[in-house]
């Protein structure tokens, strides 16, 4: 008889994958922990291979394993959008979605009053954070689906496209000369901030950091002003901002990537998840 690839032993390996913790895993996939390493045994006997290196700070994927989770994903995710499909229903109770701060305002004033007017039993609730912020609350289950913004590609969620971060002032900023060029940026979690500063560093820019801020329309009210030069994705480019820097030659950035990340088991987070993979746009 062939081999088979059983969904619920795919379903516990996509768990320990994500939280790299066979207890952890455990608790989402509502089963023992020895259950849990039961059935990833089965499923390295299955297709004779190791899937996790193990160590006492938890367990990390092997190559084999890292091949496995990105042939499985669209996979896993195909049959669980058919079982959604199979069981239609009303969107009805509280789901968890993080997006960057950026992204914020069009999700707030664009978005969200269709997806209310069409849902009004859905408890809905946002949080709107820096994308490193996000990552780890959905890792440690404080979300349900979240948008995140990486530099590099994420072994989990659906790519959403790509996105590029470009250098702008006000069009009267003039660079001061002998002097470090004043940035505005967010904080410590932003992938735009950690790109910004490795590319200074890299390319020998003299810099000095004017603003720091949680808050995107701080950092670009900042920019604005013609106090500093910061970063704004290309197609958010706005009236009164250049790509043209007065007196600043400046680094490349990196293409960032986009990502939607959501909990598979959770039935109405699926839901949600074709709506605003469908319906929300950045």
């Amino acid at each position: 008889m062939s081999k088979q690839l059983n969904i619920d032993l795919l379903r516990t390996f996509h768990a320990v994958a994500r939280f790299q913790r066979f207890n952890e895993a455990a608790n989402h996939v509502h089963r023992s922990a020895s259950t849990v390493t039961t059935q990833i045994q089965k499923l390295e006997d299955l297709v004779g291979q190791r899937l996790f290196s193990r160590s006492n700070q938890g367990v990390e994927l092997t190559m084999y394993g890292k091949k496995l989770l990105g042939e499985t994903t669209e996979f896993l995710k195909s049959h669980d959008r058919l079982l959604a499909s199979l069981t239609p229903q009303r969107m009805q109770g509280k789901i968890r979605l993080g997006l960057p701060d950026s992204y914020a305002p069009d999700f707030m004033q664009e978005f969200l009053p269709r997806l209310v007017a069409d849902n009004p039993l859905l408890e809905l609730e946002v949080e709107a954070r820096s994308s490193g912020e996000l990552l780890t609350l959905f890792a440690s289950r404080q979300l349900d689906l979240a948008l995140i913004v990486s530099a590099q590609p994420l072994e989990q969620g659906e790519r959403l496209g790509e996105i590029q971060p470009l250098w702008v002032a006000a069009e009267h900023f003039s660079c001061p000369p002998q002097a470090p060029l004043p940035i505005a940026v967010q904080l410590t979690g932003c992938p735009y901030r950690a790109a910004a500063i490795r590319a200074l560093k890299e390319h020998g820019t003299y810099y000095r950091v004017l603003l720091e801020s949680a808050s995107s329309p701080a950092v670009e009210a900042c920019i604005r002003s013609g106090m500093a030069v910061g970063l704004v994705e290309e197609s958010r480019m706005g009236k009164g901002l250049t790509r043209q820097i007065a007196g600043a030659e400046l680094p490349p950035l990196p293409l960032h990537h986009l990502y939607l990340l959501g909990d598979s088991s959770n039935l109405l987070a699926l839901h949600l998840y074709e709506q605003v993979k469908a319906g929300f746009s950045v």
